[in-house]
């Protein structure tokens, strides 16, 4: 989810870390409509030598994880600050399992993962501010880190395929590795303001 938040607030915790989710952080209720709406399997029916098995997958917890942009430009310097922030409020668990807590903190670090890649474009690409054309920049990244998060869920079967999500602990691991130049939730650029010619 995308969203211009003030992040100095009780509600939101900033991906930190050294401050990983804990089930405590966990504060909304169970909301049956996400459900409806996710990928989850519906319950799977076998039978076999006059033996009928269900096997039934319940929603063990919802991470709802925001991305914060915001810029400004004062005096020469443009100032850009970009955040993941998991929302205590509209995050719920059925759950105490610390495997299933993983899962969820990796969601939380696929978002980092998107805010990092934007960082390094506005740190390496952008020298003068333009909100209206930043604001774009930042929704394309958006969108992608929903994709990223939605394949996810879809390739672990939301955590029940074992060794996908393994394959993807070490993934998210080496990509917060890979950014780790780009932690820090401020830039700052120098730039210097274009003065109107003189006339003649």
């Amino acid at each position: 989810n995308v969203s211009f938040v003030n992040i100095h607030n009780e509600k939101y915790k900033p991906w930190d870390a050294s401050n990983k989710l804990i089930w405590e952080d966990f504060r909304g209720t169970l909301d049956s409509n996400i459900i409806k709406k996710s990928h989850i399997a519906k319950d799977s029916i076998f039978t076999e030598d006059g033996t009928t098995t269900t096997i039934h997958i319940e929603a063990d917890a919802y991470c709802y994880s925001v991305i914060s942009f915001n810029g400004s430009y004062v005096g020469d310097t443009i100032t850009f600050e970009v955040s993941a922030l998991f929302d205590k409020s509209k995050s719920w668990k059925n759950t105490e399992s610390d495997y299933i807590l993983n899962h969820e903190q990796r969601h939380f670090d696929i978002a980092e993962i998107s805010v990092r890649k934007f960082r390094k474009l506005l740190s390496d690409s952008i020298n003068t501010f333009n909100k209206a054309q930043q604001n774009k920049l930042f929704s394309r990244f958006s969108a992608s880190n929903q994709e990223a998060e939605t394949l996810y869920d879809l390739e672990t079967n939301h955590s029940i395929n074992e060794p996908e999500q393994r394959r993807y602990d070490k993934q998210i691991d080496s990509l917060l590795d890979a950014y780790v130049a780009y932690s820090e939730i401020k830039i700052k650029k120098y730039c210097p303001r274009l003065k109107p010619a003189r006339r003649k």
